[in-house]
């Protein structure tokens, strides 16, 4: 199973825009400068890297369940304040009320059982500490995504193209009222959401369509799974749509990422 076990290959699918998106997490949550904190499914570390410049005096505990990741972080990010662990977000490896906050970034709608993952979140925070996730908009603020699978069923007329695109675009919790409906029934409270705004910039088409073929999620691994004939037809077809028959150059799509917090009682 090709799904997170390359980090190099997860850092230019996703990887890059997790660390666009972390500082502003980071600074949604509103943590204290000191504390303990948690990073659940750290991944390629940019949350971890966020929290350890975002509270100057604390320090950061980044679990995650596949080794490859776990080691990457390892061997990048050497900081006395820091450490990475193999663990499960449904059973989180720690005693309860062992950190001051537990964030997750990106990962809730991987989740076979995102509630039963937000309890354990809640398990190992202590009382008044601040539990939080954000994850992208799949609605309607991820053209990066969306302008590959409206480019798949428009050229790929099968109906496979139009599961699997539906399937890669539907998440459990699709807007900010979803999150904080969980939150609250799982009981936290001064539950605030807000949606984060953040710009995916690529060197040109070729940068945009490589993130296609990493191979790292049932998305990045479509591309790799279709005949020649039919990756060139899409590869065409999405380079129109990018470019507008032009010369290739740099750009930028505007994201949005949906988030919660809230306090442990």
């Amino acid at each position: 199973m090709p799904e997170f076990s390359n980090p190099d290959a997860y850092e230019l699918w996703m990887g890059r825009w997790s660390t666009r998106l972390a500082p502003s997490f980071v600074e949604f949550a509103h943590l204290p400068k000191g504390g303990h904190f948690l990073d659940v499914g750290s991944g390629t570390g940019a949350l971890a890297a966020a929290l350890l410049a975002g509270v100057e005096d604390g320090t950061v505990v980044g679990i995650e369940p596949s080794e490859p990741y776990v080691e990457y972080c390892r061997e990048r990010m050497r900081d006395k304040r820091l450490r990475f662990e193999h663990g499960d977000a449904l059973t989180i490896p720690f005693e309860d009320e062992s950190f001051h906050g537990s964030l997750a970034l990106l990962i809730l709608q991987e989740l076979p059982n995102a509630p039963r993952a937000v309890k354990e979140m809640c398990r190992v925070t202590r009382p008044g500490g601040c539990v939080a996730t954000s994850q992208w908009n799949f609605k309607d603020g991820m053209p990066m995504l969306a302008l590959f699978w409206d480019t798949v069923t428009e050229t790929i007329d099968t109906e496979a193209a139009r599961e699997a695109a539906a399937k890669c675009m539907t998440v459990d919790y699709p807007d900010e009222a979803a999150l904080r409906h969980l939150w609250e029934d799982l009981g936290l409270t001064e539950v605030e959401t807000k949606t984060l705004d953040v710009e995916m910039e690529f060197a040109g088409f070729e940068d945009y369509w490589a993130s296609f073929l990493t191979d790292v999620t049932p998305t990045s691994s479509y591309v790799g799974r279709l005949s020649e004939d039919k990756k060139a037809v899409l590869r065409d077809h999405l380079r129109q749509k990018i470019t507008g028959g032009k010369p290739d150059r740099p750009f930028t799509l505007a994201t949005q990422a949906l988030s919660v917090r809230g306090k442990v009682p």
